[in-house]
């Protein structure tokens, strides 16, 4: 399992399952929102001019070269691109 720790004691987790990739924001180590997704929409959310990825409770959004996290449509944590990217690899 990844994790990028965000700010305000949450931390963003990659699960990797046998088809996909379970996505979990932890708050004060205790599951808040996940969402799976295959590791390849993932990657290509990175590579392609999307802007948006999933819908629900847990949405990404990229901006230049960052990813804003929302939950229930309030942004609670901003990483960088590249260390969502780096997340990813390492689960291949």
């Amino acid at each position: 399992m990844e994790s990028i720790s965000l700010q305000n004691n949450l931390k963003l987790s990659f699960e990797k399952l046998p088809h996909t990739v379970r996505l979990i924001i932890s708050k004060n180590n205790d599951e808040w929102v996940c969402r799976k997704e295959k590791l390849k929409n993932l990657f290509s959310f990175l590579e392609k001019d999307k802007v948006h990825i999933f819908k629900g409770r847990l949405q990404l959004f990229k901006l230049d070269d960052r990813i804003d996290i929302q939950v229930k449509n309030i942004v609670i944590a901003t990483i960088s691109e590249e260390s969502f990217e780096k997340a990813l690899k390492n689960l291949e």
